[in-house]
């Protein structure tokens, strides 16, 4: 009784900042999937203004699709051996810039070499996420958590198709796709403020959990 009446103070922070974990990495998930869809949702202003042909805006999408794919595993591999935290503020920023500089584009090649760099960038955040979400959660609760994050998939999706198509009608697909990467000005300084849990850390807490009911069955 009295080890647990020891700690609270500490005990309520860690809970705090687990639950502000989870909040900032499934609202970095959502902007990956709403900045990823954005040029989807703007395609026919974009056609408009510089006559893109259908093989063109095919380009747009299958590019992304390309360079995700194959960026996805050497990050990932970095995802293992370096800081998460660097790793994915790097990539929301990289991502989020190239979203809003994709705003001034005067032209195709401009805009496929920004669609370029969103996909290098967003290619860390599944890796990081879910990696970093397996070391705060032991695997009787990571599922659920996990489930939250990919959330970010279809919600992330459905926003911006529902928000971007308005914004570009009162003020342009140039606005949309800024307003798109504008949530990243809060989210990589949250980000930054987060604490990266130690690798494994998930499975010592709940091997010393065993070892503590085991000793107490003993006992």
């Amino acid at each position: 009784m009295s080890l647990d009446n020891a700690h609270p103070p500490n005990d309520i922070r860690l809970s705090n900042n687990t639950l502000l974990t989870v909040l900032v990495l499934c609202g970095i998930n959502l902007l990956n999937f709403y900045d990823r869809q954005a040029p989807g949702a703007l395609v026919e202003p974009m056609r408009r203004e510089f006559g893109l042909s259908d093989t063109q805006i095919g380009l747009l999408g299958s590019t992304f699709i390309w360079i995700y794919a194959l960026a996805g595993v050497p990050l990932g591999r970095v995802a293992d051996v370096w800081s998460r935290k660097k790793l994915l503020t790097i990539g929301l920023t990289v991502w989020s810039a190239l979203t809003a500089a994709s705003g001034l584009a005067a032209g195709f090649s401009f805009l496929l070499f920004t669609r370029l760099g969103v996909g290098i960038g967003e290619a860390v955040c599944a890796p990081v996420g879910t990696s970093w979400i397996g070391d705060l959660f032991p695997p009787k609760r990571r599922a659920r958590v996990l489930s939250l994050f990919m959330l970010g998939v279809p919600v992330g999706g459905a926003l911006s198709f529902l928000l971007c198509g308005p914004i570009a009608q009162a003020w342009g697909w140039r606005t949309a796709l800024v307003s798109a990467a504008a949530p990243a000005i809060l989210l990589v300084p949250l980000l930054l403020l987060l604490e990266e849990p130690a690798r494994g850390a998930s499975e010592a807490a709940a091997a010393v959990e065993a070892k503590d009911q085991y000793r107490c069955f003993c006992v």
